[in-house]
């Protein structure tokens, strides 16, 4: 079978390419910084074409999601800032002054663009790559001026037309699909941890695969929604696909909420106990749900006729699944039985969702071209200035974590430049081009990312020392330089010295064919790159630094104050009821900035009471699941059902409440600012949700988690 290991290597390839197109990506940058290379060999224009080159890899660096709308948006803005980087670099280059305090505004105002996340960080690059660049070779006379600003332009157009030309033949609402695609492809990896639940002793690592796993979930929704912001709700049904599409994604959410009930009924089971044949069947139903998560994840894609009907196959699979299952012998035990049954009752509920995704997907339509759905008019209505006005209001909207960040970008970027002006180093516009790009918001990934970058540099240069003394045609240098392009795109989000490495190799290629390729360039590029990612790291150490020692509890106190408002809204504001996924996401996006703050902690030096951290975070992540299956009982209770709250039910929502309130109050202890604007109700006389015994239940688990939670509270 070993003769099959490269096609699944290429089958995997295709799916990852489906759901991150970074191949795609990589193409554009080759083809935007190749053409204008091959345009100057044939003129004899290299150095007007380097500069054509730099400037559209520059603009191409900013990665493409989204609504077409948000393509051209963000592509322009990006071919503005890097032609308004390049007049501010080459006016101010001759004066050592002049540079450092517009270096100062330059990494100000790009580590503000970073803030921005997946939506423009790449703005970032265009803006002080340009400044950097065009700064190290000024010019004074008009007419360079204009010269350079012709070509600077004409690389900015370029890279705008590729742009939009890559994004006119898209389906309109693939971004949107691709988005949702990921998130049940993520569901299929939360099914597959799931299913591998342990709950003996020593196996703890199981439990973090899920909560790993619940986490990949929680952020690729997230992300879905820093560019679909509209929620099932707010859609219209005018806009048919957008509503559609806004409803699927919440079905995705619904589905993730019952696989991780699973995960928790898993606990009471001791899998390696259970008859042969019954664990066979339990296997057998959980690859069923992973398998159609992930065939559900690419019809979303192709929305191919035939991958839907591997779907449906695979929801009749788990359905046939689940009644072999309830008729086999349930094993010994009370918990163990009852667990089993609810798993069983959780997949019904999972198949009913499922069915309904798929009507969803029929009810969407076709999905027509972004060319066929875009006239001149509407588009040119996407550069109104209201959009401009509204994107920098947002980066202006700045707490204090970016300040500080932007600043100590800033300071350590402006030092860097000093310092290879004040020495005349030659090409030494490395160091600070190193140290923005090595920095980051914290020491811990600022330290992996300078090492990873000085790694990758120097096996660059190694490599494309030897690769350009062999004796070889233009021809060939293009052909590295193309696949350079694309492999330098296709690593910068998986692994980013591979990324140093081609960018390096890359540089090489560029800097020969300009006929300015020497070794002492590659011991200055070495030397700035080392330079730059210590003076990166000393920053993120000395200057303004951000410790999650003192983060930590303000995470902590947001992710409580999020779970009490989110038990506020299930149990006294029936009104909100039909919104409840909103407090859910905002209670699991808490709860995830906490978990990725204590694993920032546990990098830095000199942490103590870390056990106790995490102890506080599953408790917090297992309130937000407790009344995540409140109310998803709720959409499954009978009419019959419904009367008034009963005293024994308010009794146990009172005891509750207490619970609630004391942990409002340890918030608040942790930071004060948490909790504004959070109320909980006087007493439970005002509790508007009737119980069913499921959801009793569920509301005991609550209380012996806000119990304990309080418990390890008090003792910290």
């Amino acid at each position: 079978m070993a003769y099959l290991a490269p096609y699944k290597r290429l089958n995997t390839l295709l799916q990852n390419e489906s759901l991150e197109p970074m191949i795609s990506w990589g193409f554009r940058m080759a083809l935007s910084g190749t053409a204008p290379i091959i345009w100057g060999l044939m003129t004899g224009r290299i150095s007007d074409a380097v500069w054509v080159t730099v400037t559209a890899e520059a603009v191409t660096w900013v990665e493409l999601k989204g609504a077409f709308t948000w393509r051209l948006r963000v592509l322009v803005a990006a071919a503005v800032l890097a032609v308004s980087a390049a007049v501010l670099g080459s006016l101010t280059g001759h004066s050592l002054l002049l540079s450092c305090i517009y270096m100062f505004i330059v990494g100000f105002g790009a580590t503000i663009l970073k803030n921005i996340g997946d939506r423009a960080s790449g703005l970032a690059i265009a803006f002080y790559l340009m400044f950097i660049v065009c700064n190290a070779f000024p010019v004074s006379e008009a007419v360079a001026v204009q010269q350079r600003m012709l070509l600077i332009g004409a690389g900015g157009v370029w890279a705008l037309l590729v742009g939009v030309v890559a994004s006119a033949f898209m389906p309109e609402q693939e971004p949107f699909r691709r988005q949702i695609a990921v998130i049940w492809r993520a569901i299929a990896a939360l099914a597959d941890a799931v299913s591998k639940s342990d709950n003996r002793p020593g196996y703890t690592g199981m439990l973090a695969q899920v909560y790993a796993r619940e986490k990949d979930v929680r952020t690729a929704i997230n992300n879905s929604f820093e560019f679909y912001s509209q929620t099932a709700q707010q859609t219209s049904t005018r806009d048919n696909r957008q509503h559609q599409l806004a409803q699927l994604r919440k079905v995705a959410g619904l589905v993730a909420v019952n696989v991780i009930a699973m995960g928790d009924e898993m606990e009471h089971i001791n899998v390696h106990e259970l008859d042969k044949a019954l664990r066979a069947k339990a296997a057998a139903l959980f690859g069923a749900l992973r398998e159609v998560s992930e065939r559900l994840s690419a019809y979303m894609l192709t929305i191919n006729h035939e991958e839907r009907l591997l779907v449906q196959t695979q929801i009749n699979r788990m359905r046939k699944l689940t009644a072999l299952i309830r008729e086999y012998p349930m094993p010994p035990g009370v918990r163990q039985a009852a667990a089993i049954a609810r798993i069983l009752q959780l997949t019904e509920r999972t198949a009913n969702l499922l069915d309904n995704a798929l009507l969803r997907m029929e009810q969407m339509g076709d999905d027509k071209p972004v060319f066929r759905s875009y006239s001149m008019i509407k588009t040119a209505f996407v550069l109104r200035p209201r959009f401009l006005w509204e994107n920098i209001r947002s980066m202006l909207h700045m707490n204090t974590f970016a300040f500080k960040f932007a600043m100590r970008s800033a300071i350590a970027a402006t030092v860097a430049l000093f310092i290879y002006k004040w020495y005349n180093i030659d090409h030494g516009f490395w160091l600070p081009f190193s140290v923005m790009i090595v920095i980051q918001p914290y020491f811990g990934a600022t330290f992996k990312k300078a090492r990873d970058r000085t790694t990758g540099t120097l096996l660059g240069v190694l490599a494309g020392s030897l690769l350009l003394y062999l004796p070889q045609g233009y021809f060939i240098q293009e052909g590295i330089l193309f696949f350079t392009f694309i492999m330098m795109v296709y690593y910068v989000k998986k692994k980013y010295a591979w990324s140093a490495f081609f960018i390096t190799l890359n540089l090489l290629l560029l800097f020969n064919i300009e006929a300015t390729y020497n070794t002492s360039l590659l011991g200055t590029r070495i030397i700035a790159t080392i330079g730059g990612s210590l003076l990166a790291v000393a920053a993120g150490w000395l200057l303004l630094p951000t410790w999650d020692k003192k983060l930590l509890p303000a995470y902590m106190a947001r992710a409580i104050a999020a779970n009490c408002d989110y038990f506020t809204v299930t149990f006294f504001r029936p009104e909100e009821h039909s919104n409840w996924t909103r407090y859910k996401r905002v209670a699991e996006s808490d709860n995830s900035n906490v978990y990725d703050s204590f694993s920032r902690y546990l990098q830095e030096p000199g942490g103590e009471k870390k056990e106790a951290w995490y102890s506080l975070i599953t408790y917090a992540v297992r309130i937000t699941r407790n009344l995540n299956n409140i109310h998803m009982e709720q959409g499954e209770k009978r009419l019959e059902e419904t009367s008034t709250v009963s005293d024994v039910q308010r009794e146990k929502i009172e005891e509750a409440l207490k619970l609630f309130k004391q942990l409002l109050e340890e918030a608040r202890k942790l930071k004060p600012s948490a909790v504004k604007g959070i109320q909980l109700p006087d007493n439970a006389e005002k509790a508007a949700l009737v119980m069913n015994h499921n959801q009793s239940f569920l509301l005991e688990k609550i209380i012996i988690e806000a119990r304990t939670m309080l418990d390890d509270l008090a003792k910290m």
